[in-house]
């Protein structure tokens, strides 16, 4: 029976298809040529630009660059990246340090020049790099970096990319509904003359007749008349032929049917032995299974013999003799059988002897051939995990009971440790105390130092004062009045040097518990203690700082810890020969922190050092203790949950002391 033809594989619908993939591929080529000319356009357009842009922007530099006026060459580039539509613009020296920049992330590695641009991933780019040298007298005193904001190209190029694909899309559209009904007013015959054809094979030899004309589709069309009207009465005469042989072979097919039927359900092949003249009938089953035709197999029991592996033969035999020997009931036997291909496939052999003659002799056996190699190669998977299984389970159990021996082992190093640990601990701590210890006094020390600096200058004054008693006694100028003017200067001088007494022996008392405290009373506090020793020292002492910070912490060690730092400092200022010496101390708010930065102009500290110095008992000093800058750090990370850094920096040294804010810590 004439299946209906699909409308996929019609005339009309091939010759729209074909129509169709003409257009799409030019309009393909039309587009894509499109973009590529708009993509060299933009790229044309953004390099020129660009070289535009960078000779303006280097002349214009020039002059202030020359006389190193930065603030001036910050100002024009701001300007000019606002005015201009540029992402970025950075100036660098002759060895690529950043000189100044507008527009660019510190710390970020500036882009090389844009030498062009992927047209696939163009949508991506969003900016376009070049630069240009900055020349004076001939010579290279930097390079100008400027970045193009492409965006709005990018933009241009998406839209007319959205524009184009509407446009094919819709010229798509129209070109499919033209060809659609130019193929329909052509095939408009045939699809007549298909309907009819379809109905003849379906059956009905009476279709109605098709339109008959003088073309060559009204010609098809009377032709196929006259053949539906001979294929009527064709049929009619061998229908009734047809009647007569079927009534005469039903009663025969349907028994052969039963047994087809039953033999084609079970999958099974079906063999008919006669053992009287050794042949046998195999059924086409069995020549499927071992993948031969049924011309190939030849009908004797040595075929059969030749195809059974040798290993499995004699077991076989041995089966199927005892059955005919009239020793078994049935015969029932597995063995492996070669295909035409070389492969070996298992075959569960079951049959009987189904006549025998009088004195017992077989006469005729069958039976049937079951493959089952699928099923012996699932017992042999399963077999494999079995084992498999078995010696997990055992290498599991070993384990297990290694494993319990190693944790007993364990738990009793465990307890071992700890007793260590907790006697290492004590220990340490004793070791910290005596270091803390040992640190106040060499502080107390420098502070001892510190207070004679402060108390030089009063008692001199009071000296001159008490000279300048004396001379107005002989003179006899020493009137009431100026009795009293002295004696309060003097109480006065008296009273500065009891506050430095004072201040001495609060900033050595130990804190009980963390509070809230001033992060610029502490500074006031340390710098007040070393501003003498450092002025008569010829070291400037500046702090700058927009707003204090309330930190949460122990005060007086604070005090202690930036103390140390400006001691450290004034000592290295001093070591490296005579000079005007400079210490600035900044505060600021970093993150939470409040931050305390101390730098100096002492020479800096080597970098084969730089990682030792807050260890214990190591000092670059002949004289030093090497116990100052551990115990600061560990005064500031180990109880007060800060941080203490160090770095060189140009001719000098910098030191960051990170203290939490008192606000985040409540």
């Amino acid at each position: 029976m004439l299946r209906s033809i699909s409308p996929k594989k019609s005339i009309r619908c091939r010759l729209l298809l074909l129509a169709l993939g003409v257009e799409l591929v030019m309009l393909t080529l039309l587009v894509a040529n499109d973009l590529r000319l708009l993509h060299r356009a933009m790229i044309d357009q953004a390099h020129w630009q660009a070289q535009q842009m960078l000779p303006v922007l280097n002349a214009a530099l020039k002059a202030p660059l020359a006389r190193r006026d930065f603030a001036s060459v910050q100002a024009m580039l701001d300007e000019s990246r606002t005015a201009r539509g540029i992402d970025y613009i950075v100036i660098t020296d002759h060895v690529g340090a950043i000189m100044a920049s507008s527009g660019w992330t510190a710390g970020h590695k500036i882009p090389q020049p844009s030498c062009s641009l992927p047209f696939f991933s163009f949508h991506q780019l969003k900016r376009y790099d070049d630069a240009l040298p900055i020349l004076q007298s001939g010579q290279k005193q930097g390079t100008l970096h400027l970045g193009l904001n492409l965006s709005p190209v990018t933009s241009a190029r998406q839209n007319l990319l959205i524009e184009g694909i509407g446009i094919a899309v819709a010229s798509l559209l129209l070109s499919a509904l033209m060809f659609l009904l130019i193929g329909s007013w052509l095939t408009r015959h045939l699809s007549s003359l298909t309907r009819a054809s379809l109905q003849v094979a379906s059956g009905n030899l009476g279709p109605p007749p098709l339109s008959e004309g003088d073309d060559d589709i009204g010609h098809l069309g009377a032709a196929f008349n006259t053949m539906s009207r001979a294929i009527s009465e064709r049929v009619r005469e061998l229908t009734y032929a047809k009647e007569l042989a079927e009534a005469s072979e039903r009663a025969k097919s349907e028994s052969e049917e039963r047994l087809r039927l039953v033999l084609a359900g079970t999958e099974e092949a079906f063999w008919d032995w006669d053992l009287i003249h050794d042949r046998i009938d195999f059924s086409t089953r069995w020549a499927e299974m071992v993948g031969f035709t049924p011309e190939e197999l030849e009908p004797y029991g040595d075929s059969w013999e030749r195809l059974v592996h040798p290993d499995d033969l004699a077991a076989a035999m041995k089966i199927l003799n005892e059955h005919l020997e009239g020793r078994t009931p049935s015969i029932e036997a597995e063995y492996r059988v070669r295909t035409k291909s070389g492969a070996w496939r298992w075959i569960l052999d079951r049959g009987r002897v189904v006549q025998r003659a009088s004195d017992g002799h077989p006469l005729r056996a069958a039976g049937t051939h079951t493959d089952i190699t699928r099923k012996k190669i699932m017992e042999g998977l399963l077999g494999e995990r079995t084992m498999m299984l078995e010696r997990e389970i055992a290498e599991r159990k070993q384990a297990q009971e290694m494993l319990a021996a190693q944790q007993a082992e364990l738990e009793i190093l465990n307890q071992s440790l700890q007793l260590r640990v907790d006697e290492a601990v004590a220990e340490l701590r004793q070791k910290d105390q005596i270091l803390i210890s040992q640190g106040r006094q060499a502080a107390m020390g420098e502070m001892i130092g510190n207070i004679a600096h402060q108390w030089r200058q009063p008692l001199n004054a009071l000296a001159m004062l008490i000279s300048n008693l004396q001379y107005a006694q002989q003179d006899n100028q020493l009137t009431a009045r100026y009795l009293n003017e002295s004696a309060t200067t003097a109480n006065r001088l008296i009273q500065k040097m009891s506050t430095t007494i004072n201040d001495f022996r609060n900033f050595f008392a130990p804190g009980k518990e963390m509070v809230s405290f001033s992060a610029m009373a502490q500074i006031r506090q340390a710098v007040d203690l070393v501003d003498a020793a450092c002025r008569s020292s010829n070291i400037a002492i500046t702090v700058d700082a927009e707003n204090d910070c309330i930190l949460r912490g122990f005060p007086n060690e604070y005090s202690q810890v930036l103390l140390n730092l400006l001691s450290n400092a004034r000592e290295a200022i001093i070591g490296t020969g005579p000079r005007a010496g400079r210490i600035a101390i900044t505060l600021r708010e970093q993150e939470g922190m409040g931050v305390v930065t101390v730098r100096d102009n002492g020479g800096g500290i080597p970098e084969a050092i730089l990682e030792k110095i807050f260890e214990p008992y190591f000092s670059t000093k002949s004289m030093g203790t090497g116990i100052g800058l551990y115990m600061s750090k560990m005064i500031i990370e180990g109880n007060m949950g800060g941080a203490l850094t160090a770095r060189s920096i140009d001719g000098g040294s910098e030191f960051s002391v990170f203290t939490p804010l008192a606000e985040k810590r409540s």
